[in-house]
């Protein structure tokens, strides 16, 4: 297993630095490619949808294809720039019309792995990428906080609790964690079972040759996210791997309402599937 197809979505009003330079980082580290697919509204979509009261005020049709193919400028000199300063000859750019959702899943559902930024409450569209790549393309998503520092595999801390979920999320990140300068794993092994489950997880590691060590989760709050996030950085963790959990309650029991606190908290790369 490898990955050689590293998907970055981009889309107008959203700051995406964080995402190509995650990607940069990784396809320098895992010998990938970067395909970089910026996705515009559909000018007639958009004006059919808006209020005739804004309507009146000028937002039509002419308005939204200007203002989008503006933005679509700029992202592309922002993209040549980044691909000449990071050297990146195997970065390639393509443009498309129409739902962010339906590109997401399309393009997302052949590629290694997707790159995406923080959701932000304020722009609809985040978050419409943050639910397309995570439940709908069957593929590891890494999600960047508003600014970099350093290299994500640098110390991958994994998030364990023997659910189908991180799981699959570890399977997705395994060429990162073949790459990475340290592993180690959070889990609150409170009971025997719990306790298999963590020394499961390395052993199963070491078969691929990954050598993981579990740390001392960070005080003893109930407040499970506020412990993850306390380790991740008292461990100088680089990146987080964790799955992505429903609402279900049985699922939550553990790490499931650890994630929303984890993605608005974090200040490192996550790494989540569902």
């Amino acid at each position: 297993m490898s990955i050689r197809d590293i998907f970055v979505p981009l889309a107008p009003a959203i700051d995406f630095d964080p995402q190509l330079d995650a990607a940069a980082r990784l396809a320098s580290r895992l010998n990938a490619q970067v395909n970089v697919v910026f996705t515009r509204p559909d000018a007639v979509m958009t004006a059919a949808n808006v209020p005739e009261m804004l309507a009146a005020a000028g937002v039509v049709v002419e308005v939204v294809e200007h203002e989008s193919k503006l933005a679509e400028t700029s992202a592309i000199i922002q993209f040549e720039e980044w691909r000449a300063a990071n050297s990146l000859v195997g970065a390639t750019w393509h443009e498309r019309i129409g739902s962010i959702t339906e590109a997401i899943i399309e393009v997302g559902r052949v590629s290694d792995l997707i790159v995406i930024g923080r959701s932000d409450p304020y722009e609809v569209v985040t978050e419409e990428m943050f639910t397309a790549a995570i439940y709908s393309t069957g593929r590891p998503t890494m999600i960047v906080p508003d600014r970099l520092v350093g290299d994500p595999l640098d110390h991958i801390l994994i998030a364990w609790n023997g659910s189908l979920e991180a799981a699959r999320a570890i399977a997705g990140a395994m060429p990162m964690l073949e790459a990475a300068g340290r592993v180690s794993i959070f889990t609150v092994p409170e009971n025997p079972k719990a306790l298999y489950h963590h020394l499961g997880l390395i052993d199963y590691l070491k078969h691929h040759d990954v050598h993981a060590e579990w740390v001392e989760p960070s005080f003893g709050s109930s407040d499970l996210g506020l412990r993850l996030m306390k380790t991740a950085a008292n461990e100088k963790a680089s990146m987080i791997v964790m799955g992505a959990y429903t609402h279900h309650r049985v699922r939550e029991a553990f790490l499931g309402g650890v994630t929303q606190h984890v993605l608005k908290h974090t200040d490192i790369p996550i790494l989540m599937m569902h």
